[in-house]
Formats: C-alpha cells, sequence, structure tokens
C-alpha cells in the first residue's frame, strides 16, 4: 500500500488534526523536561515538586469535567484555541519568576490550562475519524503526539544540558504552540453542530439535565465508569513510573540514571509506533477482546517485574508490558472516540474520562511515594494490584457495556 492509499493521508480532517497534534505535541514536550529541573534551581525539594505535580493532576482533571459541560456549546475548534493561548502564555510566565512558589502555582494553572483542551481534542478526533476504520484513525492520532512528544523531549533536555539555558527552551515552547495556534485557525473547521436547549440558549442546569437523562435512557453509565476506571489506572501507572521508577532502577536494579532514561523513552516509543497496529487490531478483533488480552498480557507482566531482578530480563518483559499498555489505551479510545456520535453528551464524557486519567496521574506520585518508602520492592506489586482490581472491574461490566 502507497503513501497516498493510508488513511491519513485520504482524509484531510484526519491529516489536519494529526499535523495540529504533532505540533503541539512537540512543543509542550521540549519544557517537560526541564520543569522539574527548573524547580529545583528555584529552591523546591523532590518532596514537594512530587506534591505540586499532584496538584497539578487535580486542577487538570477538575478543568476537564468542567469544560466539557461547556465545549459541545462553545464549539471545539473555539475551545482548543482558548486553551492553546493560555498555554502559549504559561512558558513566558516561567522565565518572569525566581519564586518556587509562584513557579508551583503556574505549573498547577499550566494543568487546568492543558484540561481546558482536552475535551476539545476528543471531540475533534471524533468528527475527524472515518467510521469504517475507527480504530486506525485512532492509533495515528495517538502516535504523532507520542512520537512528537518524544522528539520534544530529546530536543529540550539537551538544549538544557548542552546550553544550561531554561529560558531559551520556555521561549521554544510558547513559539511552536503559538505556530499550532495559527496552524488550527487556518486548517481545522468548525462543527457544524452546536448543542441549544429548545430554541433559546441553554444554560448550564438545562445541559446537565439533558446529559443525565441521555446517559440513563440509552444505558450508557455502565461504559463511562469502565472507560473511566481504564484510563485512571493507565495514567496512574505511567505516573508512578515517571516518579517512582528514577529510583527504582538506581536503588533496586542497580542501573545507572541513563537507563531509567532509556526505559521511560523506550515507553514513548514503543506507544507512538505501536498505537496504529493497536487501532487497527480493536478493529478487526474488537474492543472488548482486545481489551481482554491486553489485561492478561500486563498482569502477568507486572508479575513477573515484581519479582525479577536482571537488568535484561527486566527489560524485556516491561517492553512486553507496554505494548500490552499501549493496546490497551487503543481499545479504551476507539471505545471512547464512539460517543462522538453522540451529539448531547459527547463534551462531558470526554471531560469526565479526560479527569479520571488526570487524577490517575494526580495521584500516583503520593501513593507510589509513600509505597516506595515503606518497602521498595513494593513498587510493582502495587501497580499488579492496581491493574487486577480494573481487571476485575472489566470483568464485572463487559457483559453490561458490550451489548449496548
Amino acid at each position: 500500500m502507497s503513501i497516498k492509499d493510508n488513511i491519513v493521508f485520504k482524509k484531510k480532517e484526519l491529516l489536519y488534526f494529526c499535523i495540529q497534534r504533532l505540533l503541539f505535541g512537540f512543543s509542550y514536550s521540549l519544557m517537560i523536561p526541564i520543569i522539574p529541573l527548573y524547580f529545583n534551581t528555584l529552591g523546591l525539594g523532590t518532596f514537594i515538586i512530587g506534591i505540586v505535580m499532584s496538584v497539578y493532576g487535580i486542577s487538570k482533571a477538575l478543568a476537564q469535567v468542567l469544560v466539557g459541560i461547556v465545549c459541545d456549546k462553545l464549539g471545539d475548534k473555539l475551545v482548543l484555541i482558548i486553551s492553546f493561548g493560555l498555554m502559549t502564555l504559561v512558558p513566558l510566565l516561567y522565565t518572569f519568576t525566581n519564586s518556587g512558589f509562584i513557579a508551583s502555582i503556574i505549573y498547577i494553572l499550566q494543568g487546568a490550562v492543558l484540561g481546558i483542551s482536552a475535551p476539545a481534542t476528543f471531540s475533534l478526533l471524533s468528527r475527524s475519524l472515518d467510521e469504517d476504520k475507527r480504530g486506525e484513525c485512532i492509533g495515528y492520532a495517538s502516535a504523532v503526539f507520542t512520537l512528537g512528544g518524544a522528539i520534544g523531549a530529546i530536543i529540550g533536555g539537551f538544549i538544557f544540558t548542552k546550553l544550561n539555558n531554561y529560558k531559551l527552551v520556555f521561549y521554544l515552547t510558547s513559539i511552536g504552540i503559538l505556530l499550532t495556534i495559527i496552524f488550527i485557525i487556518i486548517k481545522i473547521r468548525k462543527a457544524k453542530f452546536v448543542n441549544k436547549c429548545k430554541k433559546e440558549k441553554e444554560s448550564i442546569s438545562c445541559k446537565i439535565k439533558g446529559i443525565i437523562e441521555t446517559i440513563k435512557n440509552e444505558g450508557l453509565l455502565a461504559k463511562i465508569i469502565l472507560l473511566g476506571c481504564i484510563a485512571l489506572l493507565g495514567d496512574f501507572i505511567y505516573g508512578a513510573i515517571v516518579c517512582i521508577f528514577p529510583f527504582y532502577g538506581q536503588e533496586v536494579l542497580n542501573s545507572t540514571p541513563f537507563y531509567t532514561s532509556v526505559i521511560i523513552s523506550i515507553y514513548l516509543f514503543v506507544f507512538g509506533i505501536f498505537a496504529p497496529l493497536g487501532g487497527v487490531t480493536s478493529d478487526k478483533i474488537g474492543v472488548k477482546k482486545q481489551l481482554l488480552i491486553s489485561f492478561i498480557v500486563m498482569i502477568i507482566s507486572l508479575f513477573i517485574l515484581s519479582m525479577v531482578k536482571s537488568i535484561a530480563l527486566f527489560t524485556i518483559v516491561i517492553i512486553i508490558y507496554f505494548l500490552g499498555a499501549t493496546f490497551l489505551n487503543s481499545a479504551l479510545q476507539n471505545s471512547l472516540l464512539k460517543f462522538g456520535e453522540n451529539e448531547k453528551i459527547k463534551g462531558i464524557v470526554f471531560g469526565v474520562v479526560g479527569a479520571c486519567e488526570s487524577l490517575g496521574y494526580a495521584i500516583a506520585p503520593v501513593i507510589s511515594s509513600c509505597i516506595y518508602e515503606l518497602n521498595k520492592r513494593y513498587f510493582f506489586p502495587i501497580l499488579l494490584i492496581s491493574t487486577v482490581i480494573i481487571y476485575v472491574i472489566f470483568l464485572l461490566l463487559k457483559k453490561k457495556v458490550f451489548s449496548t
């Protein structure tokens, strides 16, 4: 199959969506690896940085839910432009302060601003899909953001390491996000549908009432709960690994800091490369079967990781775990974006599930650090137990969820 026959190039809306995600993923991730180092230069310790990261996740989660309620009313394109416009200012604000407290406040606001964009991003993607190849489209959309992020993080870290100039990284981040906004304004079309309550402008209470009635009448509550739980698990484990694995690698596996950074980079590249394949397989074998297989792979992998001490074996097994997590996420996104067909509730559903992701990332640093301090060998067992709990919820709800 030639490149021109690829679904991304055949469907312009999807191509434009992928380009803007690539641009934003690259630009935003330029500053990600240097923010903890920047905080450290301002006198913040690792424990305080962990707390700030948790509050960041909470602010992001709250913003996603609140914006999800009104996203359909304002239009996803406008919400995305507003969010990215605010995000353009965030890196610049860092360059004007030498206070750790003020920088922490800016970072928490950064979480809220990023949260504003999530429901709009899901909504925009849902109307950019080819319905016959939903999973494949989602895979490509996820891949370009992750690959852009991986490249941006590497370049941002390289610039800071070589030049020791965090301000330059922040400036480049703002410029990149600004270019993303310009691309969105020019290439992304407005949604044709804007929700209204009868003939008058819809009040928030009217909209919430309509959302509740739709979810109840169409029997969607179980599905929303399941997707929210899976989303929470994914970001909980990712947040825990990002926060604790640099210490676990050195103190338990006796590895080098370089090895731990390579493992996190491998996760991003595995996700970026295999997300399209995960989307294709979810179309072919179905979301339910892919979720089941992914859970089994993750549980077995985490069980082995809980016991292994050999770096070689650990590396092989954690890559297998990353594959399972990637395919789980592809199935999650495939199922979630079917809500894009329901104009009444898609904004709040995207907001709630996105908030669950943010909540998982928010609680991960606190819980994982406490467990790790209690016993370093408990780190992967707690991730295993978390996965088993969500797997049990999946088994309990799957019949009801996938019969609707």
